[in-house]
């Protein structure tokens, strides 16, 4: 038995404008802004206090970040985690340090045997002397 035609028209119309309702509703979806997706989610405190974690370096994965090592003090465990310089370099800078009386200068870890320009130029931003940042020179934030 066949459909009436007015009845078919109508369904075809029905069915475009369902057609057309649905793609309308899929563009506002996604032309409509919802808020900016670089803005940082909202984390309560405690859940800050569990899983905050100092930031590393990337440069240098063994410094925190904004973290200095002064050369007359620092253990040969903290010198292994400046960039490029392991174990035995640690050891040559402790035996330097004993030897000379300590660093006078930042300049003078070059003095150290095995320890040339561009080590030097990776370590620079992580290493200080003592009477550099005892007298504010360093960057050392003296309040004044």
């Amino acid at each position: 038995m066949k459909r009436p035609v007015w009845t078919q028209r109508r369904l075809e119309t029905i069915t475009l404008l369902l057609t057309a309702l649905f793609v309308a509703l899929t563009l506002l979806w996604f032309l409509i802004p919802r808020g900016d997706p670089a803005a940082p989610t909202a984390v309560t405190a405690a859940h800050s206090l569990r899983t905050a974690k100092p930031q590393e370096t990337p440069d240098a994965p063994g410094i925190l970040e904004g973290e200095v090592l002064d050369l007359n003090t620092a253990s040969e465990a903290d010198l292994t985690r400046l960039p490029g310089i392991g174990e035995k370099r640690a050891a040559d800078i402790a035996a330097w340090r004993e030897e000379n009386g300590g660093f006078a200068a930042e300049e003078e870890l070059m003095e150290v045997s095995g320890i040339g320009e561009g080590t030097y130029e990776r370590v620079a931003p992580y290493i200080t002397v003592g009477e550099e940042e005892e007298g504010g020179a360093h960057g050392a934030d003296t309040g004044s």
